[in-house]
């Protein structure tokens, strides 16, 4: 799970979490917050390790969703 200190972001009915020099966003089911239990976790998005800023949460998390989206769909990409 995301060490501290972390940026999390509450987004499409998930809560994505990253700990500055992690190498992964996680990703949990629903609005929990800075949890730090991985009892919710559904998924890992590997980060490069230049991304520091909110703004990279952001932009990883919306692409996540994109793509997790069109899956649910039956969109092959």
């Amino acid at each position: 799970m995301a060490r501290i200190p972390c940026q999390w972001l509450f987004l499409g009915g998930f809560t994505f979490l990253w700990g500055r020099g992690d190498p992964a966003i996680d990703v949990l089911r629903g609005d929990t917050g800075r949890v730090h239990g991985n009892g919710r976790r559904v998924a890992v998005i590997p980060v490069d390790q230049s991304r520091k800023d909110v703004q990279g949460l952001q932009q990883r998390a919306r692409a996540w969703l994109r793509v997790t989206a069109a899956r649910r769909a039956g969109v092959r990409g």
